[in-house]
């Protein structure tokens, strides 16, 4: 390897290239897109770009490899959150992009990061039925739905109880809920005692993560913590859904996901309760 030169910053340069040391719990992870070759990538630093700027590293990789490991990555995402950070975790469908839906700038710096329009809004997490009922007053057809799919891959959008930042909403009155079939995201917002933020951990329109490479791969150094908990178990994203007004009530489908339109039907259909509320229709919204 050609000789480095030490900066006062603990910064050294090979190659024209600016390295930077990088935390113990990160090298392993980080190593590996070294730009120096097998046999040279066997020291602490990371390349960061062919310039004199300094490009953010991420804070932290934490790979869930035990129970510990996953209390370990709940309490680091929760304070990572709490102070406006940005958090990759995974979820039952593609991996999630988590910041706190109540701090405006923490929600600012998320669509940045995904390059995504803010008009858009973003989905929220829960922990529990009881702690979505904070954010809406659920008709009868609703809460059918959601003893038959929650925990799962079913988004809802739902008129809001109370206001919430723009942002979140996409200046609707409308927004998407969900609790998923993961156990991390539901400890996380209970742990918070509010939702997360639970868009994809990808840039907007970019492929969809459903392993945490792809979400490092895309959003690389503008996120905070990255939790791996391996590869998703759906190559799909949630279905969204909401139930239009009226008694009984037609479900219209924002987004065909992991739940199908058929699947939807079979199960709504042999339900007692669903065929008192459910009109029996399904109708696809104007995207």
């Amino acid at each position: 390897m050609p000789a480095a030169g030490n900066s006062a910053f603990g910064t050294e340069s090979v190659r024209g290239f600016i390295l930077v040391p990088l935390p113990a719990a990160s090298i392993t992870a980080r190593i590996e897109d070294s730009s120096f070759g097998e046999g040279e990538a066997q020291w602490p630093y990371v390349c960061l770009q062919q310039s004199h700027s300094v490009t953010r590293v991420p804070t932290e990789t934490l790979k869930l490899d035990s129970a510990q490991d996953f209390d370990t990555a709940v309490q680091r995402a929760a304070s990572v959150i709490k102070s406006g950070g940005l958090v990759v975790y995974p979820t039952d469908t593609s991996y999630g992009l988590a910041c706190d839906p109540t701090q405006e700038k923490a929600i600012s710096r998320l669509i940045a990061a995904k390059k995504r329009n803010p008009d858009l809004g973003v989905p929220l997490l829960f922990a529990e039925f009881s702690q979505v009922e904070t954010y809406h007053d659920f008709g009868d057809l609703e809460r059918i739905l959601v003893r038959l799919f929650w925990p799962g891959a079913l988004t809802l959008i739902v008129t809001a109880m109370h206001p919430v930042l723009a942002k979140v909403s996409g200046k609707r009155n409308s927004i998407a809920v969900r609790v998923p079939d993961h156990p991390l995201p539901r400890a996380i917002a209970k742990e918070i005692k509010g939702p997360i933020v639970g868009t994809s951990a990808n840039l907007h329109g970019g492929p969809s993560p459903f392993d945490a490479g792809v979400a490092m791969e895309q959003l690389a150094n503008s996120v905070d913590l990255y939790i791996d908990g391996g590869p998703s178990k759906t190559r799909l994203n949630s279905t969204i859904i909401g139930v239009e007004p009226g008694t009984p009530g037609n479900i219209k489908v924002y987004r065909e996901g992991d739940i199908t339109v058929e699947q939807l039907n079979e199960i709504l259909r042999v339900d007692i309760d669903a065929v008192r509320f459910w009109t029996k229709r399904i109708v696809y919204a104007d995207m």
